[in-house]
């Protein structure tokens, strides 16, 4: 029985650990997203997003989720 917690608390550690907030993996690059700043209102046309996150230092950005807000990305920077 104590091997079977230890196994599903690792399981629960691993999935929390894999759906870390604000990454995703694009193919095979970790891909950091921010909620943009000065972007204002919903986002309904991605390319107006794009160009505010580019004014933000983003190389990228997207609308995203119910409520439609600009998210900026960039690749997630290398921990050795």
């Amino acid at each position: 029985m104590k091997n079977f917690m230890q196994l599903i608390s690792s399981l629960f550690f691993l999935v929390i650990l894999l759906a870390a907030p604000g990454m995703k993996m694009v193919q095979g690059q970790q891909i950091c997203e921010a909620r943009s700043i000065n972007f204002r209102g919903m986002c309904m046309k991605w390319r107006n997003c794009q160009r505010v996150c580019m004014s933000e230092g983003f190389p990228d950005g997207r609308c995203a989720g119910f409520i439609r807000r600009c998210i900026c990305r960039k690749p997630c920077p290398i921990l050795s």
